[in-house]
This record gives C-alpha cells, sequence and structure tokens, in this order.
C-alpha cells in the first residue's frame, strides 16, 4: 500500500520470511516494513538506504514513523534525502504475533496485570517457552535487508537502532559486515546476562511480557524529566500511547484501568557483547544523560569498530526521538550516514550540550 503525505511517499509491505522462530519454525511469514521517502529519492537508481530496527517494546511504525506533529524520525531522515524502512520483528504488530492473543501465555511475573478482570487466576502457558530469540531476528533481518538490497539496487545500507534494537542491527552487523555501510545506536542497550545462548532452545518460560502505561510513561520516561525544556510538547507521551493501543487492539482492551497495556514477546537474547567486538562498520552511539547512563556506557567501551564515535546528550532520557534532543538525533544520524562524521569528528567521545553544539569530552 502506497499513500502520499504532503511530500513524502509512504509504502507499507509485508517481506515474505520463512520463519527460524521455534514456535513457527518452518512456517511461511509476512514480516512487515514500512518504507518512507521523497518522490525524488525514488526514482535515483542506487539510494542512500537506512533500516530502522526497533526496541523491546514499541514496534517499527511507534518508534520511527509517531503520526504526531513533526516526531516522525522515519520522515526527518526522509527529508534529508534518505531512503527509510522500518521493520517490525516478529512479536510486535503488524508483524505475526504468534501465541500472543492468549492471555494464559503471558509470563507469571505479569499475570498480576490481568488478574481478575482477564485471567481468574495465574495460569500456566498453554506454550511454555520463550517466543523468539537474537537468532530468529537476525534471520529476519538477513530476509528484510536482502529484500531491501534487491529492490533498491544496492549492496549495503545504514543501520540505525534503539534499545533493544541495537544489539538486533549491532549482531546483524557483526554477522554481515558486507552489507553493512555505517550504524547509528541510541539508547544503547547494556549487556545481556549471560551472553552466550541458552543451553536449551527454545528456553523455559512463557511467549508474552507486559507493559503499563504508568510503567512506561511514567516509571521509564517521565520520571527521568529533569527539566521541562526536555519536553518540547508534554502531550507527545499521549501520543506515544494513543498509537501503541492503535496498532495492538488486543492489548488495548486488557488494562484493568481501561487504557490499555502494552505486549511484547519474551525474547532469549545473547550475543551482544560478542557482537561489539566484531562490528567493522563505522558506528555512532548517542545516550542521552539521564537514561541509565553508567550501565549503558559498557557497550561503547566493548565496541571494536575502527571508526567510532560516542555523544552523551544533554538532558535527554532514553526516549530520546521524542524529546528536544530528537533534534540532534536527526542531524547527528544524517550526518554520519553521509560522511562517517559529525560536525567533522568522526572518532572519539563528545558530550552535546543543550543546543545540540559537541564538545569532546572523556566518558
Amino acid at each position: 500500500m502506497s499513500q502520499s503525505s504532503a511530500d513524502l511517499v509512504t509504502t507499507d509491505r509485508f517481506v515474505t520470511h520463512v520463519s527460524t522462530v521455534p514456535a513457527i519454525k518452518g512456517q511461511v511469514t509476512g514480516l512487515f516494513v514500512r518504507e518512507r521517502a521523497l518522490a525524488a529519492t525514488l526514482v535515483q537508481k542506487s539510494p542512500r538506504v537506512v533500516l530502522m530496527v526497533h526496541g523491546g517494546f514499541a514496534p517499527a511504525t511507534v518508534a520511527y514513523d509517531l503520526q504526531y506533529k513533526d516526531y516522525s524520525l522515519m520522515a526527518a531522515l526522509a527529508r534529508e534525502g534518505y531512503d527509510v524502512f522500518a521493520l517490525s520483528h516478529t512479536g510486535y504488530a503488524p508483524s505475526p504475533r504468534p501465541l500472543m492473543d492468549d492471555p494464559c501465555n503471558v509470563d507469571k511475573e505479569f499475570q498480576h496485570e490481568l488478574i481478575p478482570h482477564v485471567l481468574p487466576g495465574p495460569a500456566a502457558p498453554p506454550y511454555p517457552y520463550k517466543l523468539v530469540s537474537s537468532r530468529s531476528e537476525w534471520d529476519e533481518l538477513e530476509t528484510v535487508v536482502e529484500y531491501i538490497c534487491k529492490l533498491r539496487n544496492v549492496e549495503r545500507i545504514s543501520f540505525l537502532g534503539w534499545s533493544t534494537g541495537t544489539p538486533r542491527a549491532g549482531g546483524y552487523a557483526a554477522l554481515h559486515p558486507e552489507r553493512v555501510d555505517k550504524l547509528v545506536m541510541f539508547g544503547i542497550a547494556p549487556f545481556f546476562t549471560p551472553d552466550e545462548p541458552p543451553a536449551q532452545m527454545p528456553e523455559s518460560g512463557s511467549p508474552m511480557i507486559l507493559q503499563s502505561r504508568e510503567f512506561l510513561l511514567h516509571n521509564r520516561w517521565q520520571d527521568n524529566i529533569h527539566d521541562p525544556a526536555q519536553l518540547e510538547d508534554p502531550a507527545v507521551c499521549d501520543a506515544v500511547w494513543r498509537e501503541l493501543m492503535e496498532v495492538d487492539t488486543v492489548g488495548a482492551t486488557w488494562a484493568r484501568d481501561g487504557k490499555g497495556i502494552m505486549r511484547a514477546p519474551n525474547r532469549m537474547n545473547f550475543g551482544w557483547q560478542a557482537s561489539l567486538a566484531k562490528i567493522k562498520a563505522p558506528t555512532l552511539m548517542l545516550l542521552g544523560e539521564f537514561d541509565s547512563y553508567a550501565k549503558r556506557l559498557e557497550a561503547w567501551h566493548a565496541l571494536a569498530a575502527p571508526q567510532r564515535m560516542f555523544i552523551k546528550v544533554a538532558q535527554s532520557t532514553h526516549f530520546m526521538q521524542f524529546e528536544r534532543s530528537r533534534h540532534l538525533l536527526v542531524r547527528a544520524a544524517a550526518s554520519w550516514f553521509a560522511n562517517g562524521a559529525v560536525d567533522g569528528n568522526s572518532n572519539g567521545e563528545y558530550f552535546a550540550d543543550v543546543g545540540g553544539r559537541l564538545n569532546a569530552q572523556m566518558i
């Protein structure tokens, strides 16, 4: 499906993929991929392509293409001349969400959110395993990247990852350096413990985890706002939740407060630390000053890419793309993808003040 939105063309596709998710292994599925670009970009023989990889809870359409004012990161980069794609992995709408409509498949740690209005009491999962893995997500990225390269006649594409999207994109980059031009990562994920794959695959557990509106908007986000100016428009928080519920019509009916709840696949995460040592592509990392800062620095110190740059962003949280600092994020990403540099800097550690000005600083 294609539509023109002002100066941009938006195309939604389902890319055919043979799943390696253990519960549906071998089944042919469709992975949701959105593309946004200027019409002039689409007629180029080999455009500059960026693939955005989302984090642990918000699917691609909410994480990167929020339909609220100027808060779409996809639109902003598309207007910089990039052909921008965003993938929603298995377990995130509108891609398939196998086993996730059954509330009994919610992990026991989160079932209290559903009792007694959805579940009468604690329930054992009909499928007693976690749903997806780092391996299955790297396989999905491989399918989508090959599709995009063929579609747009390119050999390499660049990646942008947020949160858990950083080990997803970084893991793919470590496995397929021949397909990766440059990397931009923000809200970097800390290491997984342990970093090795589970001895049993799939790992015992439940297919699904939950996150309430209160936990997302307050515990994880607004409680880390230390200056009202960080949020240029506080209504963006409600816009994020509204779009999350619009793409998850089941989760929208599950919360006792009537405001809905986020569903996400329970993941078997591994390989992030090992991947960082193998990444070859020029890599830019950005991390908000108020984003669990010390814990997330371990990924920067483990990164071994020959060309690497780190920016600590003043008065910014884990949700940088929805705050004042989104302007720096767009400028830095567009510059890095084009030149492998930001404001003439291509290596080292920097601090960006509230105006987006960079100063060299040891992290």
